[in-house]
């Protein structure tokens, strides 16, 4: 008992050498190693005040510093990073009017993002893609000799939010939407603004609405500062029926404002980086009339509609389906008013007899989970989109290479190799669905994926 108080004793002494000057951690040294000789203290005693006094010096150089060595600085605990890597081998095997052929790719596609939340209501975010710079892929082919890839920005946005109820982003941002793949491709992020607003009716039903104002195209033309954009309006509501089943539904108004600024020049429709070239090459001909100005317009209704279930079957499932219709799409127009400048000849309309190509919908079922290890996941659906439903700019770049006038099957199996790992495959059984215009085409496509989150 005595030797025990003696070394409480000890200790203290030491403890108040080293807080008392800055060249006291020597003499507490001095004074254990003579306590050891003289019997005083045990080595194991010694070592644990030794050990205490090296604690003591290292929080004294901390504070010398200024910081603290063991908490990052609070700037980086605001700031947030990850990215995905997708390695992906890709077959497409189509059957053309004048040829049939295969094709084999291995492709990679590399995101890498940040955020950072500047206050507490305020968030900044940029994240970075492969790729070739469309908007609807972000896809890179191993091609050219092992030359260099590109690097693009994929998102670059502000978004404030003052309350839950609502935010507003504004830049090149993900897309908010309740929406499908039958109108929006994944891979687009609209450029613009766009406001959300959500509150709850009651304990079961919220109500939600998304407003947006996107940019289409910037004309260096003199005499208009009327830019093809859109304006579009959402609304919808999800409602929990139960503990198991919850239903979600959505309406949206898409506005494409200005498109008649969009003239015809020489070989425009050749350039397939352009909405004129992009959307003639994939099943929309674009039709002028005599100014040269586009006669083509949009403005569709998208209905959306989901039902997903728990607990009822041993894994979670959801069935789904969307709708959309152009109701501005007016064939008899194009023939009637349209000329054929040498890219697009509205004649060929008229093996359409008279209809407007204006609708496509997509019907489907999920099943399992895809959050962690072991997870598995299963999405089927079948669509058909056809030619002027919606711009083909913006839809589904996978399905049927791309485009409108398309109807088909589509089937995703994944399996969490581990949280952060899937590997999945995906197919596709695809056909024109109006061959009247260009003849038969038929495709049939694989793509085996390595998906790591990090």
């Amino acid at each position: 008992m005595k030797k025990n108080l003696l070394f409480l004793f000890i200790a203290v002494i030491c403890l108040g050498m080293i807080y008392s000057s800055p060249c006291s951690a020597n003499d507490v040294d001095n004074l254990i190693d003579k306590l050891v000789e003289k019997g005083i203290l045990s080595d194991s005693e010694a070592l644990q005040l030794l050990q205490e006094a090296q604690k003591e010096d290292a929080k004294d150089l901390v504070k010398e510093a200024g910081t603290d060595a063991f908490s990052l600085p609070k700037w980086v605990e605001k700031i947030k990073f990850g990215g995905d890597l997708r390695l992906r081998h890709d077959t497409q095997w189509r059957e053309t009017e004048d040829d049939d052929y295969d094709r084999n790719r291995e492709r990679f596609r590399l995101r890498l993002g940040v955020k950072a939340k500047v206050t507490d209501t305020t968030q900044v975010g940029v994240r970075l893609a492969s790729g070739s710079g469309y908007q609807n892929t972000t896809n890179q082919s191993y091609d050219n000799h092992a030359r260099g890839k590109g690097i693009f920005i994929d998102r670059a946005y502000a978004s404030w939010k003052p309350d839950d109820f609502f935010k507003i982003t504004g830049g090149k941002h993900k897309n908010p939407l309740v929406t499908s793949s039958l109108v929006w491709d994944p891979d687009v992020n609209p450029e613009g603004f766009s406001e959300h607003i959500n509150f709850d009716i009651n304990d079961r039903i919220n109500i939600f609405s998304n407003l947006g104002q996107w940019f289409i195209e910037e004309l260096d033309v003199k005499d208009t500062d009327s830019d093809p954009a859109l304006l579009l309006f959402q609304i919808g509501s999800i409602t929990r029926m139960s503990k198991k089943i919850k239903v979600e539904l959505a309406g949206s108004y898409y506005d494409f404002k200005n498109l008649d600024t969009l003239e015809w020049k020489d070989g425009i429709l050749g350039d397939k980086t352009s909405f004129l070239g992009y959307n003639n090459r994939h099943s929309q001909q674009m039709i002028f009339d005599s100014n040269g100005k586009l006669l083509n317009e949009f403005k569709c209704l998208e209905f959306n509609a989901t039902i997903k279930a728990k607990k009822i079957l041993p894994f979670p499932f959801s069935i789904f389906g969307s709708y959309v219709c152009n109701i501005d799409a007016d064939i008899d127009k194009f023939i009637n008013d349209g000329i054929d400048p040498g890219d697009s000849d509205p004649d060929k309309l008229q093996a359409y007899a008279g209809d407007d190509r204006d609708s496509g919908w997509q019907v489907g079922v999920s099943l399992g989970n895809k959050k962690e290890k072991g997870d598995w996941y299963v999405k089927y659906f079948y669509q058909v989109l056809e030619d002027y439903a919606f711009p083909a700019v913006f839809v589904d770049s996978d399905f049927h290479g791309g485009g409108t006038n398309n109807q088909g099957h589509y089937v995703q199996l994944r399996y969490f190799l581990m949280d952060n790992i899937q590997a999945r495959a995906t197919g596709f059984s695809t056909e024109r669905e109006n061959e009247s215009k260009d003849g038969q085409k038929d495709e049939d496509r694989i793509q085996l994926d390595m998906v790591i989150k990090f």
